[in-house]
């Protein structure tokens, strides 16, 4: 590898560098997971309290995707404590090499499987409150195709993690990598949906002219803000994902290669210790493409928190809708949702929930 002036190959400078970044990036991510808790238990207790009419219960989407989120950032901050590398040829290697690779594959995959959730929730909730308030049909079909590939998804994201320790197969990784891709498809058509369709649509009725509360522009923002940061995280999974995965699998012939170079293939490589970043062959560089990606997804979730959670109090969905709405959780529903903002953005009246 070629060295630097200090003595180090380049590419381990960057690398140690990207783990800087996420060491300085995790206290502020979990500063802002702490904060959303509270601050949502905050707004829970003034509800149950005095029940004010100004104050508000967190949505279906907050509700959940605020603790996914904070697990999902738990999880992050176990795996960089001793941050993997992948290279190029195909092995990861650590900052430090004390973690082994069982702990590794359970946090990462309670952690994809939080940060999916999360995501899956809020992208249902989303689509579900916007269709009942332009009175749409509820789309079943892409609703039934984004659960049914979630469910897919995490189950083979588990199994693929238990093929990697059981079999010490490169391609394993590979596949993973894969089938986030398949989910990541469908999201994106999904965001487009909502940017390109639902949202110009409520726009287009809300009544021109009329004084409405804060909340009902801060619903439609949020909506649009969701959707932009998950299409974000979504191509950048759909344009990278796939040339790695072609990269390893096809040109690399992973399936032959070893994943931990210390053991042979079909062995359990779970209770391995992957090496370090400087012990690698001649010619051997690492990859932190994945680790970018990391980042990238860590500080879209964070800015998402900081919007929710940061909203004053005047942009929160009023706990005692108009009319026959009736909330019957510790959540603002859909179903509440959706009725409550085409009364007042629409000016129609609620329809009774049951």
């Amino acid at each position: 590898a070629m060295q630097s002036a200090g003595g180090l190959p380049w590419d381990v400078i960057v690398a140690r560098g990207l783990y800087g970044v996420h060491m300085l990036s995790m206290p502020c991510w979990v500063a802002a997971s702490a904060w959303s808790l509270w601050k949502r238990r905050d707004i829970r207790a003034e509800y149950g309290s005095s029940k004010i009419v100004g104050g508000g219960l967190p949505t279906r989407a907050e509700y959940f995707s605020i603790r996914l989120l904070a697990l999902y950032t738990v999880m992050d901050a176990l795996r960089a404590m001793d941050l993997c590398f992948d290279s190029t040829d195909g092995v990861c290697r650590a900052v430090w090499g004390f973690v082994p690779w069982w702990f590794r594959c359970a946090v990462w995959v309670a952690r994809d499987l939080a940060l999916l959730g999360s995501i899956g929730s809020n992208l249902s909730f989303h689509l579900g409150w916007t269709y009942e308030a332009l009175e749409w049909e509820q789309p079943r079909t892409l609703q039934m195709v984004m659960h049914g590939t979630l469910g897919i998804v995490l189950c083979a994201i588990a199994a693929a993690f238990w093929a990697l320790m059981a079999t010490n197969r490169q391609s394993w990784q590979a596949w993973a990598c894969m089938f986030v891709v398949g989910l990541n498809a469908v999201w994106a058509y999904t965001n487009f949906v909502l940017l390109k369709h639902v949202v110009p649509a409520i726009e287009s009725r809300i009544q021109a002219g009329k004084l409405l509360p804060a909340w009902v522009g801060a619903a439609v923002e949020e909506v649009r803000v969701a959707a932009k940061l998950v299409i974000i995280a979504d191509l950048a999974i759909l344009v990278l994902f796939p040339i790695i995965a072609f990269e390893r699998v096809v040109l690399r012939g992973a399936h032959e290669k070893a994943f931990y170079p210390g053991m042979g293939l079909n062995e359990w490589a779970g209770n391995a210790v992957p090496p370090l970043m400087m012990q690698r062959p001649d010619g051997v560089l690492l990859n932190p493409v994945l680790e970018v990606v990391e980042l990238l997804i860590g500080w879209l979730q964070c800015i998402y928190v900081l919007r929710v959670c940061g909203a004053c109090i005047s942009t929160r969905v009023p706990c005692n809708p108009p009319g026959d709405a009736v909330i019957h959780h510790g959540y603002i529903d859909e179903a509440t949702m959706g009725s409550l903002f085409r009364s007042v953005a629409f000016g129609v009246t609620c329809k009774k929930l049951q």
